[in-house]
């Protein structure tokens, strides 16, 4: 027996196939099945220019922003890091950003689309001590969806 995601796009043999072709894997994978690894920033210890080549080396523009026990604070984009370096500053707290989309690592890919497909930044999944487990692009979601063939991914 796989994860529910195993199930779907490998079936182990013809009977599970069947059973599984129309299953909507919107309703069946979770936050925890697509997301990846996120890419921090620690505020307390990290400067802009570490932000900067972060997200420069992962060709991304925003970080998001964790204390040194991983709890989310918010995130920063690049534009912000890249005016703190050009001020000569490397303090990033004033430009954190607070309006994260947050999501927990059960919640269903149907219930996430919505978030995922109106933000600006990639939704964060977060434990129930607000920890930063991974994050959600809205290529993920769209990859699942299409592997799985979902139809109306805000239906329940």
């Amino acid at each position: 027996v796989g994860t529910p995601e195993d199930i779907l796009n490998k079936p182990s043999n013809e009977y599970v196939q069947k059973f599984v072709e129309d299953v909507d894997v919107s309703k069946v994978l979770a936050a925890e099945d697509i997301m990846i690894k996120p890419i921090t920033l620690d505020y307390k210890k990290d400067g802009a220019r570490v932000g900067l080549r972060a997200m420069e080396k992962e060709g991304v523009s925003s970080v998001f922003v964790v204390d040194r026990g991983r709890h989310l604070v918010g995130y920063v984009l690049a534009d912000d890091l890249s005016e703190l370096v050009k001020k000569g500053e490397t303090n990033v707290e004033e430009y954190i950003h607070k309006d994260v989309v947050t999501v927990k690592p059960d919640e269903k890919v149907n219930k996430i689309f919505p978030h995922v497909a109106g933000a600006k930044v990639p939704v964060a999944v977060v434990d129930d001590e607000n920890k930063l487990k991974g994050i959600i692009i809205r290529g993920s979601v769209l990859s699942a969806l299409a592997r799985g063939g979902a139809e109306d991914v805000e239906s329940e």
